[in-house]
């Protein structure tokens, strides 16, 4: 059993030891538990087989299932989740409100190779337009303890740590500025050399202690909290590759092919982590009614979701009905149902937002402006407001359009004061309340209610495909 190194090999070891001892005597094998020196270090055991089983945190397991015949078997359970975020944190008489108050501020980072002291801390701070460069200052101190220390030390203005790390602090000198995503816990994973059968005894063995008395006794010093084990699947595991391939700004299709599996692109109008945040609940409930595994797709800007309907095949494309009604349609592709989920639903307007302390007052006063969108193709960020100017008699030749890609580039872009004015939706502007403050935004004006999103298929896909899934799609999106 190879461990990543959180604590000296000692300590491990003595946090492991219970489980090792339980799993021997009802495996009945023997384990021997290694402690690798660096975390890299247990992939290149996986792959050469001097470890069966391991125990990885949620980033190195997704670079461990590309390079060695790996499993995995069970997730953590912590308080009864095996799920958990992030925060970011400051002190409580901080100047600082939102997280867009960071910039030219300082942030320390912990534990920064755990993704819930790097990866998600990072994340959130890449929302909105925040990365190393943009700070004064930036630390990596390697204890998650050490950057809370310094933030209370006033020696750094905010840090990133798991929730579960902060808890302790919060309202005895620190407040949470911002929650993250959500991602699976810590896992263990088996070589598929071992054989289905074993690994699904290991992993029945290791499941069936949730169900005993002493369970603490035997799991309970892995780490604080813990308290079971639930079933761990590679597709749990997808929303961590989205938010890697984020951060390193690939735009590769990071998902694994799997069985039984459709491409959904989906139109690049907001953050791709959030886009992927919002939509894998309904991914999964499709997985379990249809047997259909969805892969999520962003593609990089408008123009590579244009192209995507007309090289892909027998592919699902969401977008603003706008976009599938007059665009998608002319390809062949066929409609299959609205959806009206939260983050995509037709529940609201498009807006002109300014800065509240700018002097742009009317419409009018939009001429020779320069005016951020998500693309030409966009709904609410561009199509509903351009027609509301026409009606009114503004010339779009007289105002500088600039296209920024997505509803919180827009946004930032204003905030910062590099453009003028910006054409968001109303869902897009309240998704950004806990990073901005709300005061130094105003609506100019309001377009009338947007059509909302739409799905539609190639005309490749069999018809029982999209009755299925439109079947489904209605039943979710009444279920909420």
């Amino acid at each position: 059993m190879a461990l990543i190194p959180l604590q000296s090999p000692s300590t491990m070891y003595k946090r492991f030891l219970p489980l090792k001892r339980y799993l021997e005597d009802k495996l009945d094998i023997k384990i021997k538990i290694k402690v690798a020196r660096k975390s890299s270090e247990v992939v290149s055991f996986l792959k050469e087989g001097s470890a069966d089983i391991a125990f990885l945190c949620p980033t190195l397991y997704t670079v461990a299932y590309k390079e060695a015949p790996i499993q995995p078997i069970v997730k953590l359970r912590v308080d009864g989740k095996s799920e958990y975020r992030s925060v970011l944190l400051v002190r409580d008489d901080s100047y600082v409100k939102k997280t867009a108050d960071l910039l030219d501020g300082s942030f320390v980072f912990g534990r920064y190779a755990c993704p819930g002291s790097g990866l998600l801390p990072e994340i959130m701070l890449k929302r909105v337009g925040l990365s190393d460069e943009t700070f004064f200052d930036v630390a990596k101190l390697g204890s998650d303890e050490s950057a809370i220390t310094a933030v209370l030390a006033r020696m750094f203005d905010a840090t990133g740590v798991p929730e579960m790390v902060a808890k302790p602090y919060i309202g005895k000198g620190l407040r949470v500025l911002r929650y993250s995503y959500s991602i699976p816990q810590y896992l263990f994973v088996a070589r598929t050399s071992l054989g289905s059968k074993f690994i699904e005894e290991m992993r029945k063995v290791m499941l069936s202690i949730n169900d005993m008395k002493n369970r603490k006794s035997i799991i309970g010093s892995i780490e604080s909290g813990v308290d079971g084990f639930d079933e761990a699947t590679d597709s749990d595991y997808d929303i961590v590759r989205v938010l890697m391939n984020n951060l390193s700004d690939g735009k590769d299709e990071v998902i694994p092919r799997r069985a039984r599996s459709m491409k959904l692109y989906v139109e690049p109008v907001y953050f791709e982590p959030e886009i992927f945040a919002i939509l894998s609940p309904l991914a999964s409930y499709l997985w379990t009614q249809t047997g259909i595994q969805f892969q999520i797709i962003v593609p990089k800007n408008i123009s590579e979701f244009i192209s995507a309907q007309e090289r892909v095949k027998e592919a699902f494309f969401l977008e603003n009905y706008t976009l599938g009604q007059i665009y998608s349609v002319k390809r062949g592709l066929k409609k299959v149902t609205p959806v009206s989920i939260k983050g995509f639903s037709a529940s609201g307007e498009g807006l002109i937002i300014v800065q509240s302390e700018g002097n742009i007052r009317t419409l009018e006063d939009l001429k020779g402006k320069r005016i951020g969108i998500t693309s030409t193709y966009s709904e609410g960020g561009y199509l509903a407001q351009k027609k509301m100017l026409e009606d009114k008699g503004i010339s779009l030749n007289t105002i500088r359009f600039i296209e920024l890609g997505t509803y919180e580039n827009v946004m930032m872009n204003l905030y910062r004061g590099r453009i003028d004015a910006g054409f968001v939706s109303l869902s897009a502007l309240d998704s950004m309340k806990e990073d901005i403050d709300m005061a130094r935004i105003r609506v100019l004006k309001k377009t009338s209610l947007l059509q909302g999103w739409i799905l539609m298929a190639q005309k490749e896909i069999k018809s029982e495909v999209i009755d299925k899934v439109r079947r489904f799609i209605i039943e979710y999106s009444k279920s909420l």
